[in-house]
C-alpha cells in the first residue's frame, strides 16, 4: 500500500501525559521481527510497507549520515542519495515505486521517486506517499524556492499546487489509488486542519468537538482517512474520518494518540501514550486498540499496515496473529496541554521523534 507515510514544515505536536489507567496488555499472538540496519549504521526506522511486504525507511549512524532503504525478504538495500549525506524513504506503492527525501550536494532536502535502481529528483521538498499510478504527494515549493511549503502532487513529471484552506502553508501525507489526497493545511484560525483533496477541491475535514487542530496522515482505497485531532477534553486523539463524520479511536490511557496508517480492511495503526507516560505502538480494529509488543519494551510508533496485517514501525516488522485482546476501559482524564505549532517541516520532525511524522 502507498503511504505517507509520514515528513515537513507544518506543526510541532507537543504531547502531555497523565497516569490514570492501567497499561493494556499486548496479544501474545503478535510477533516482532528486527529489520536490522544498513552496514555501518546503528539505527533504522521503518516508515512504509506495501502489499508484497517490502518495507522502506531510513537507516542512520545517529549523527550526520542516513540513507533511505528498501527491505525485501530479509535483505536491506541502500537507495543512495541525491549527492548529500542524508535521506529517508517514506512510502512505497504496490508496484514498487518509492518516495522520500534526500539531501543534494548543497545539503538542500529534495523530494525523490525511486524506481528500478534509479532515484529521480522531484525538486526541493519532501514526498511522503505514492500510489500505484505513480502519483506522489508531499510538501513542495510551487511558487517560490523557499518556505512556506505547500501540499503538492507530482505526476507525469509535473508538480501541482493543491492549495491551502486559507492559510499560507500545508503538506500532503497520503494518497490512494483513486487520486484522493489527505494532509494538513493552515486555516484562517491559525491552526492546522486536516484536509481531503479531490478533483481540484480541498475540503476541511474538521475534527472532534471542540477541536483546534487536526491532521490527516493516510487514506485507503475506500476513502477512510486516519489522523489525529485535538478534543474539547484538552487531549489529542487518534481519529477516523468516514461517511462524512469523525470517530474517536481512543487511546492507551495517556494524554495523546495519533493514527498514521490504515489498510483496505479498516485496520489502523499509530502511536499512543500509555498511563505510565510511555509511547506505545498500537493497532486498532473493530473498536479495540491493542499494544504492539516492541522488543525490550522500547515503545515507539506503528507507521504503516498492509492488507495482510503486517505492520511496520521503529526497526520492527509486526506480524499479528489472532484477534487482538481488548485493553482496559478508561476511567478518567486529567488536564494537560496538547498543542500544534510551528510550520510544515516542524511537524515532520515531531513525527520522526514521535515514532517515529
Amino acid at each position: 500500500m502507498s503511504r505517507m507515510g509520514t515528513t515537513l514544515t507544518i506543526a510541532l505536536l507537543a504531547l502531555a501525559v497523565a497516569a490514570l489507567m492501567a497499561l493494556p496488555h499486548a496479544s501474545a499472538a503478535i510477533t516482532a521481527r528486527d529489520l536490522g540496519t544498513l552496514p555501518g549504521y546503528t539505527s533504522s526506522e521503518a516508515l512504509g510497507i506495501n502489499a508484497a511486504g517490502q518495507v522502506v525507511g531510513t537507516s542512520s549512524d545517529m549523527e550526520s549520515q542516513s540513507r533511505p532503504f528498501l527491505w525485501d525478504d530479509g535483505v536491506m538495500t541502500s537507495l543512495g542519495t541525491l549527492g548529500g549525506s542524508r535521506g529517508t524513504a517514506h512510502g512505497i506503492s504496490n508496484t514498487g515505486l518509492i518516495v522520500g527525501e534526500s539531501e543534494d550536494a548543497t545539503h538542500t532536502m529534495h523530494a525523490f521517486v525511486w524506481e528500478n535502481g534509479a532515484m529521480t529528483d522531484l525538486g526541493p521538498g519532501v514526498a511522503f506517499a505514492i500510489n500505484d499510478q505513480g502519483q506522489a504527494v508531499g510538501c513542495g515549493y510551487p511558487t517560490s524556492p523557499a518556505p512556506p511549503c505547500h501540499a503538492v502532487l507530482w505526476r507525469a513529471g509535473g508538480m501541482t499546487d493543491l492549495g491551502t484552506l486559507g492559510g499560507h502553508s500545508g503538506s500532503a501525507y497520503g494518497i490512494n489509488n483513486a487520486g484522493q489526497v489527505v494532509g494538513s493545511s493552515l486555516a484562517p484560525d491559525g491552526f492546522m486542519h486536516a484536509f481531503l483533496w479531490q478533483d481540484g477541491t480541498m475540503t476541511d475535514l474538521g475534527g472532534l468537538p471542540g477541536y483546534q487542530f487536526s491532521v490527516a496522515w493516510d487514506i485507503n482505497d475506500r476513502g477512510q482517512v486516519v489522523g489525529s485531532s485535538y478534543g474539547d477534553d484538552g487531549t489529542t486523539h487518534a481519529v477516523l474520518w468516514e461517511n462524512g463524520g469523525v470517530r474517536d479511536l481512543g487511546n492507551l490511557g495517556g494524554r495523546a494518540a495519533t493514527a498514521f496508517g490504515i489498510n483496505g480492511a479498516g485496520q489502523v495503526v499509530g502511536i499512543s501514550f500509555s498511563a505510565d507516560g510511555r509511547m506505545r505502538p498500537f493497532m486498532w480494529q473493530d473498536g479495540v486498540m491493542t499494544v504492539l509488543p516492541a522488543p525490550g519494551d522500547t515503545g515507539g510508533a506503528a507507521s504503516d499496515i498492509n492488507e495482510a496485517r503486517l505492520v511496520v514501525g521503529g526497526r520492527y516488522l509486526y506480524a499479528p496473529g489472532a484477534t487482538p485482546e481488548a485493553p482496559p476501559v478508561a476511567v478518567a482524564f486529567s488536564v494537560a496541554a496538547v498543542g500544534l505549532a510551528g510550520a510544515t517541516f516542524a511537524f515532520y520532525h515531531a513525527r520522526r521523534t514521535f515514532r517515529p511524522r
